[in-house]
């Protein structure tokens, strides 16, 4: 089925469309000792993925989270898609600028489609000073998927 990505809501079995959270395995280090990682999604092969939001999660060295505390990690992100072979960003930008939290996620003014059987790559810089350790990053694409 042939899903109709503008019907006013998402139903799977009328228009083939679905809402959907993609995220990577979480980075489980990422520090000025070791500043470079990586995170991949391989998008499903039955649907394209359309992004509306783009949200992060991240703690200092495993610690608790409360709404006062939560991290602002002071890391950049560059996105690949190879769907279509091109990186979202000329350059790595720090992940505060791109993506907000799970209450405050960036919204992307238009959807972006990312294509069935692509893999979508994270690569993450920190520039945190010496003694911090980021644990458990996660860059999480909010959307949905249109069914082939």
């Amino acid at each position: 089925m042939t899903g109709n990505p503008n019907s006013p809501v998402f139903n799977p079995r009328e228009t083939g469309s679905d809402y959907f959270w993609y995220t990577h395995a979480a980075i489980s280090t990422l520090a000025s000792t070791a500043p470079n990682a990586t995170g991949l999604i391989n998008l499903d092969a039955d649907s394209d993925f359309y992004c509306i939001a783009i949200s992060y999660q991240a703690s200092i060295a495993d610690a608790a989270l409360t709404e006062s505390s939560n991290v602002i990690p002071l890391v950049r992100l560059q996105i690949t898609d190879t769907g279509s072979g091109k990186a979202l960003m000329n350059t790595p930008i720090s992940l505060a600028a791109m993506a907000g939290d799970g209450k405050r996620p960036y919204r992307l003014a238009r959807p972006r489609v990312f294509l069935s059987n692509a893999t979508i790559q994270f690569a993450y810089t920190s520039y945190v000073a010496a003694g911090t350790t980021y644990t458990d990053l996660q860059t999480v694409l909010h959307g949905y998927k249109v069914y082939r």
